[in-house]
């Protein structure tokens, strides 16, 4: 067969594969680079370290691993076969004249010396064994008349045998009787193209892919510095049941991409949706190998494709989650979303985490500005608020927080996604430097002002709220009053806001609040008045 015939053939048993189904291999062991075996020795076997991992809240990260390779006629392999969200991932290359044109996925590379597969004579024979050595193989030959196998590491290939190594034994296999090569372990095959048409010698490659098993949780503190600032600290909790990370840049992102396939993916949206992904979180270095130098496969139909055909090779589903996340993760809060359309990410660089390990990561530490608001709602006890306005370059994700002050805990709470330039309310006390009271009294009542059936009658019957307000802070304060009422709000004095419930428009049943945003200065007393009107029955 010709060069160029052998180079482009594809071959894992009788099946032809241009990009096909990954399920049934053995679980994806990860590992630094440099913990490869003895295929580690061989320079065709990609060892992709993860570089990069952007983590989500809800569980889910998008991993990149990258590493160089030495190319067999455009060939490498690779054992890393990782159990991608939405069964996806994608290869590519990182040189931008590189196109990863084929992937193949089955048990192993198998190689028949027939003269239609692959030349079957010696000196073609010892030229494709030493290209695997240091790799798992096992062997088809004929000797005496019948066919053998033999399985092990092939250590040496010499001019009549070659040495297969295990773990209690060493034995020789003659070349000239070799017909067929499997290589175990390794189950994909990627060829790389270059844009000219050549063959490129070498390569770096990069894998890219969605998987569960990690995440974060966020935890601010706010310490008050003075009157008007405070400092603001975030926190991520790294959980890590996913894979080792090795001087690993990791992204924490604020917000949740909409997934809407978490457990399935038809196979047509497979590329769009890895692309999308890719563009939205990956490092800005990778988006265009991603965008269009990457092969996608996809491994959502579940079928086993090699069954039965006879290589004596044992094949294992990969690891379907993230081992004990959740477990892990117990009643910790899980806050799904920020609720943002955009997508901000904080960076930490050069993090070395292994599976099973947590890691508290200083985010951020910002100087804000803060001011006070106070909240009634009678006959509620007034509350007192901090408002945090964002006027740093990110947004604030969702995330539990404790306020202290003089090193004393002012209160801890939730608090919420802020935009930047946007505020949020924490929390504090309830204000007692306010002095409040409320009464209300009837004023005028007209008897059998409605009928709604025969011989049932209804009163109208006006009501006068009365609302009193007297500030012994130091400082001028600004406090938010919403009086909710069981009837229709009439007259508010001071511009309070009249709002009648729309949902309630039957006559006895109505309902309304009254509202106001009033400055109280200090040792202000101000009195508000309101109006309402509600039916009530004659007997």
């Amino acid at each position: 067969m010709k060069k160029e015939q052998v180079r482009k053939h594809v071959r894992f048993g009788k099946l032809v594969i241009l990009v096909f189904v990954i399920t049934v291999y053995k679980p994806f062991t990860m590992q630094a680079a440099d913990t490869f075996s003895a295929e580690g020795k061989n320079p065709h076997v990609w060892k992709g370290r993860v570089t990069s991992v952007a983590v989500f809240k809800n569980g889910l990260g998008f991993f990149t691993r990258q590493g160089n390779v030495d190319l067999r006629e455009g060939w490498c392999i690779t054992k890393q076969v990782p159990p991608a969200a939405f069964g996806t991932l994608a290869i590519y290359s990182e040189n931008p004249n590189h196109l990863v044109d084929l992937i193949g996925a089955g048990p192993g590379e198998i190689v028949e010396f027939n003269d239609e597969d692959a030349p079957a004579d010696l000196k073609y024979k010892r030229q494709r064994l030493e290209a695997h050595q240091h790799l798992k193989v096992q062997l088809s030959y004929r000797h005496k008349g019948a066919d053998r196998t033999a399985a092990g590491t092939l250590v040496s290939v010499g001019p009549e045998f070659v040495v297969l190594e295990t773990e209690n034994n060493s034995f020789a296999v003659p070349v000239q009787g070799i017909f067929q090569m499997q290589v175990l372990d390794l189950p994909v095959r990627i060829h790389v193209e270059g844009d000219d048409q050549t063959t490129p010698q070498k390569t770096e490659l990069g894998m890219a892919y969605l998987r569960k098993g990690i995440t974060w949780i966020p935890e601010y503190t706010v310490k008050i510095l003075d009157d008007d600032n405070a400092e603001l600290t975030l926190r991520g909790t790294l959980v890590n049941e996913a894979e080792d990370l090795i001087h690993c840049d990791v992204n924490f992102v604020v917000g949740v991409p909409h997934f809407l396939h978490t457990d399935y993916m038809a196979p047509v949206a497979v590329g769009q949706v890895i692309r999308t992904i890719g563009s939205a979180v990956a490092p800005a270095a990778i988006r265009t190998q991603i965008m269009n130098r990457a092969a996608i496969t996809s491994n959502t139909m579940g079928a086993d494709q090699f069954g039965g055909m006879g290589y004596g090779v044992v094949d294992q589903p990969v690891a379907l989650n993230g081992a004990t996340l959740n477990n892990v993760m117990g009643n910790l809060p899980q806050m799904g979303g920020a609720a943002g359309t955009d997508y901000t990410v904080y960076t930490k660089k050069d993090v070395t985490l292994r599976r099973g390990e947590k890691a508290i990561v200083t985010l951020f530490v910002k100087k804000i500005k803060y001011s006070h608001i106070y909240r009634w709602a009678p006959p509620e006890r007034m509350k007192h608020f901090l408002v945090l306005h964002n006027q740093t370059d990110t947004a604030w994700t969702t995330g539990p927080y404790l306020a202290i002050s003089n090193q004393k805990p002012l209160s801890e709470d939730l608090l919420k996604y802020t935009p930047k330039g946007g505020k949020c309310e924490i929390p504090v006390t309830e204000a007692v430097n306010i002095s409040t009271d409320k009464n209300e009294s009837e004023v005028d009542r007209k008897l059998k002002a409605h009928s709604p059936r025969s011989g049932y009658y209804l009163d109208l019957v006006m009501l006068k709220g009365e609302l009193k307000l007297r500030n012994f802070e130091k400082r001028e304060v600004e406090i938010v009053i919403d009086v909710a009422v069981p009837g229709k709000p009439v007259s508010a004095s001071v511009d309070g806001i009249l709002k009648s419930d729309p949902t309630k428009l039957i006559l006895s049943k109505r309902a309304g609040t009254i509202h106001w945003n009033i400055i109280l200065k200090p040792d202000q007393f101000t009195k508000l008045e309101y109006h309402y009107e509600r039916y009530v029955s004659s007997h």
